[in-house]
């Protein structure tokens, strides 16, 4: 009976000892730092204060609300909603000139590279309305 419960306490004593070793290689990790905003920009890509100067600036000369129905193919992009309304993969492929692509905007140089990673960041967050 002895022999029995020193191996089993030998035994326990090694599972014990393993665990607090991986335990330990867990806690010694340092977090990975977060993600940096694109173009070390301190500003959160939100709707209001990224994405909406952006569309301002280079989409509403043909998609705004009083131009969309001539020069903008139908398409409004004045407000949250109705830029929403575009599917993200539409407005990124657009915007990067991917090939295939509706190239945008339309006869005008390509976004900045920042204002591309900058509207990556809200669709990858989900397009909020903040």
């Amino acid at each position: 009976m002895g022999k029995i419960f020193r191996k089993n306490a030998r035994c326990a004593a090694g599972v014990g000892l393993l665990a607090a070793g991986l335990a330990g290689l867990g806690c010694s990790k340092k977090a990975a730092p977060a993600p940096a905003n694109p173009c070390n920009d301190p500003t959160p890509s939100t709707y209001a204060a990224v994405v909406a100067p952006i569309v301002a600036k280079n989409c509403l000369d043909c998609h705004g609300s009083s131009v969309y129905q001539t020069l903008g193919g139908g398409n409004d992009y004045s407000t949250y909603q109705s830029f929403t309304r575009l599917s993200a993969a539409y407005l990124m492929s657009s915007v990067r000139h991917d090939p295939g692509a509706d190239a945008m905007p339309k006869g005008r140089a390509k976004l900045s590279d920042c204002d591309i990673a900058r509207l990556q960041a809200w669709v990858d967050a989900g397009r909020p309305n903040n």
